[in-house]
Formats: C-alpha cells, structure tokens, sequence
C-alpha cells in the first residue's frame, strides 16, 4: 500500500516540478537577456547565414532568426539571449538566441 501511495504522490509531484523548472529557466532567460539594435547582414559564405550588425559594434550570429526577418538591411530591435558554449561553423559573431524582435524605421 505503501509503495502505491509514493506512486500516486510522484506521478502527481514530478510534472508539477517540471513546470516549476521551466518557468525559472524562462524567468533566468528574461534576466540574462539583452536588448540589441541593429541592422541585418547576409553574408554568402559557407552556405550563407544571417547576422545583426549592432549599433554597438558588436557582430551578432542569431541561431533562430525568423524568416520573414531575413531581409539584408533590415533594422531590428531584438531581445536576445547570450548562447555560451555553442561552435558555429561560421566563426562569426556573439552567438545569440532571439526572445523577441521587432523591425525598427
């Protein structure tokens, strides 16, 4: 009886931790988020890629820019996230992954 009360107990515990766990994860993303202004590059080498020129000087290489974002020229204002620890086979920019965008005038 007792080993099907810590089943019951685990089955309903266990989901209700995930979901605690991947809100942090989201509210930790939002914290160690960054805004960047910019303007999109295409550049064709290896295969071609996208990238945001910041305002700052900075080269930014968004692992998940949208397509309707892949516009050469276009000015963006991106929420992003820093992405450490990821080899890009382009070696070009500050690896980024995109929380929000928006296209700037």
């Amino acid at each position: 009886m007792k080993t099907i009360l810590v089943l019951v107990f685990m089955l309903a515990f266990v989901p209700a931790m995930q979901v605690i766990a991947q809100e942090q994860n989201r509210a930790d993303s939002i914290a160690e988020s960054r805004v960047i202004t910019g303007t999109v590059c295409h550049f064709s080498q290896e295969g071609g890629f996208y990238g945001i020129e910041g305002d700052d000087g900075q080269q930014y290489k968004p692992l998940n820019l949208s397509e309707g974002f892949q516009r050469e020229g276009m000015r963006v204002k991106v929420m992003a996230r820093f992405v450490s620890g990821k080899l890009l086979t382009h070696g070009w920019g500050i690896p980024i992954e995109i929380l929000d965008i928006e296209r700037q005038r």
